[in-house]
């Protein structure tokens, strides 16, 4: 519980002074929770033409506060004492009701406000994890999502219970007092059932956390699958894996919706057995008040009060006992939370960052090795590129080339070597100035559900918007841009859904035109195109390439025969260095992956 608190403290530190505030509108209810008995007990005195001096429990509080027993008060007719507490009643409520809205008001609204809090520390973690983080989980996106989303929606509901944690034992604790006062024998005898009502809450808790967690884990499964299933939707039905989709969502549902029902079971279980409980103890209640009423040991207005007490006393402890259940649950979601807000970033910020290197004249990697999930990706990689020359990397897939040309983004760091611009370390930059550097065009292109424009803008906010349109000419796009109709302002769709593979890529071209950086990466950047695509996309690569200093990755041999130099790598090691027609008269492995491009297949 105390870890859990530090978990949420720095959320709810921002909202303290309404907390406490909204705290202490909490127990001013709890005191409010007396004086309704107080009413009951006067109203019945004043049915029974008695005045409020004929209670042995008034003179004993004014006693005790050393006041005049006798002043008017005490002393008014049972008419108008009946006047009085009818008055009182819309009061009392009135007041109540006000205490009462701003006390739950507060409660939740900051329940809201913290959880908004949580999702946007969530989301600025995830975007600031190195590109491996996703990797190391076992669930993937669909488990980070569920953590997101699920497990903030059962904190969000478990918070208002932190509410009636602090506030129910109090108000059962005034009524309680208020019960001793009237009479202390038979409140006394109520704490036997207090063992039985523990031992009901115990019973309870014990394995609410356990099935939380499973609950839990298993709604993140469920989530797995509905993302896995909405991101390949066009594999599954092409390959006719509905049903087979459908059966294993089914079963995760299945598995979820078999723990909830332990879960419920168990939070519905508590009141029916603690509701009996207090059936026997009215029972006993009554038929000791009755005793004590014909002996005239007692009064039919003191019964009255004290039920209205032990009845009102239900409630703080079904809801205390239903605060202790959720709170359960908010721990394992909590602890959840926390295993992601607490998970550090392999790529470590520096706190004394250098600026990019303006007069920079080589990219140096010296002695570069990097692993993943044990396996070895790059040896001891050694390799400069001059400023303003295009170096192509080819290699058969899981060479090593994307890694490295991750490394110098800074997805991930090396796990030996160190890579330079100029004289100056990478991790010595800080990771903001030096991918502001980098253009990076992908194979896969990521488009945000927005329009042309903001796409290209995004490639630098900091440069004026209405020059996008001529980044969109130099990357060969315009044609197709007008004839989309709204031109510039058309939405491009989730991940660019409305546009073909080749105007995805030319968009991607011209954000990295307009970011206008001295360093480009282009990775895979026409594989997935037809052919001509490919020629309209070249086009505009040709003109990104302009100038700058270039590290293409390609497959398609096509591409990259003018570079400046060829690096050719296999199993994480460079092999082959340098040009088009000098590696082809080599007749190794360059000259290998040519054959199998350009020579005609026999049947």
């Amino acid at each position: 519980m105390l870890n859990s608190w530090k978990t949420l403290w720095p959320f709810l530190r921002p909202h303290k002074g309404r907390l406490i505030f909204a705290l202490f509108l909490g127990i001013v209810l709890a005191q409010l929770a007396i004086v309704l008995p107080i009413l009951g007990n006067s109203l019945i005195l004043g049915f029974q033409q008695k005045t409020l001096i004929d209670d042995p429990n008034f003179l004993k509080v004014f006693r005790f506060l050393n006041l005049d027993a006798e002043s008017w008060f005490l002393n008014v007719e049972h008419k108008e004492l009946v006047a009085y507490v009818a008055f009182s009643f819309p009061i009392y409520f009135l007041i109540l009701g006000i205490v009462r809205f701003y006390h739950f008001f507060m409660i939740k609204y900051i329940g809201e406000q913290v959880i908004s809090d949580i999702r946007i520390t969530l989301m600025q973690k995830f975007m600031t994890m190195d590109v491996l983080y996703l990797g190391r989980q076992k669930k993937g996106s669909g488990g980070i999502l569920s953590r997101t989303l699920n497990d903030t929606i059962i904190l969000q509901q478990g918070l208002q219970f932190y509410g009636d944690l602090f506030r129910e034992p109090i108000v059962g604790l005034f009524l309680v007092s208020y019960m001793f006062f009237i009479n202390w024998k038979i409140t006394l005898g109520c704490f036997i059932f207090l063992p039985l009502f523990a031992g009901v809450i115990r019973y309870i808790t014990k394995s609410l956390k356990k099935f939380g967690y499973q609950s839990q884990e298993s709604l993140e499964e469920v989530t797995r699958t509905l993302k896995e299933g909405l991101d390949g939707v066009r594999v599954i039905q092409s390959f006719n894996l509905q049903e087979k989709v459908h059966q294993k969502f089914k079963s995760q549902v299945q598995d979820y919706l078999n723990k909830r029902r332990k879960i419920i079971k168990r939070e519905e279980l508590g009141s029916p057995i603690n509701e009996w409980f207090a059936s026997i103890l009215i029972c006993g209640v009554c038929l000791f008040q009755a005793q004590l009423i014909w002996g005239k040991e007692s009064d039919v207005s003191i019964f009255i009060a004290f039920l209205i007490a032990a009845g009102m006393l239900n409630k703080p402890l079904k809801k205390s006992q239903q605060a202790i259940i959720y709170v359960q649950q908010n721990i394992v979601a909590l602890e959840r939370l926390q295993e992601v807000l607490s998970s550090e970033t392999e790529v470590v910020e520096t706190t004394n960052p250098q600026p990019f290197p303006q007069d920079w004249q080589e990219i140096s990697f010296r002695n570069v090795s990097f692993s993943y999930k044990d396996k070895e990706v790059l040896k001891k990689i050694n390799l400069n590129i001059k400023r303003g020359e295009v170096v192509a990397l080819v290699g058969e897939s899981g060479s090593g080339k994307s890694t490295l040309a991750g490394l110098l983004q800074r997805f991930f760091d090396p796990d030996q070597g160190q890579i330079l611009i100029g004289s100056t370390p990478i991790y010595e930059m800080s990771t903001e100035q030096l991918r502001s550097n980098i253009g990076y065009v992908t194979q896969d292109v990521f488009l945000f559900d927005d329009t042309i424009e903001n796409n290209i803008w995004f490639g630098n906010l900091k440069r004026d918007p209405k020059d996008v349109h001529l980044a969109a000419e130099m990357a060969n796009a315009t044609q197709f841009i007008g004839n989309t109709g709204l031109g510039l302002q058309s939405n491009v769709g989730e991940r660019g859904g409305r546009l073909s593979g080749g105007e995805k890529q030319r968009i991607s071209i011209a954000r990295a035109l307009f970011k206008d950086p001295p360093l480009l990466i282009l990775d895979e950047a026409t594989s997935a195109l037809d052919s001509a695509s490919e020629h309209e996309v070249q086009k505009g690569i040709e003109k990104l390439i302009k100038g700058r200093t270039a590290l293409v990755i390609a497959h398609r041999l096509s591409t990259i025969m003018k570079s400046d130099r060829i690096i050719v790598m296999k199993d994480g090691e460079i092999v082959e260095e340098g040009d088009h027609n000098s590696l082809l008269q080599k007749d190794a492995e360059y000259a290998r992956f040519y054959k199998l491009q350009y020579t005609p297949q026999t049947l």
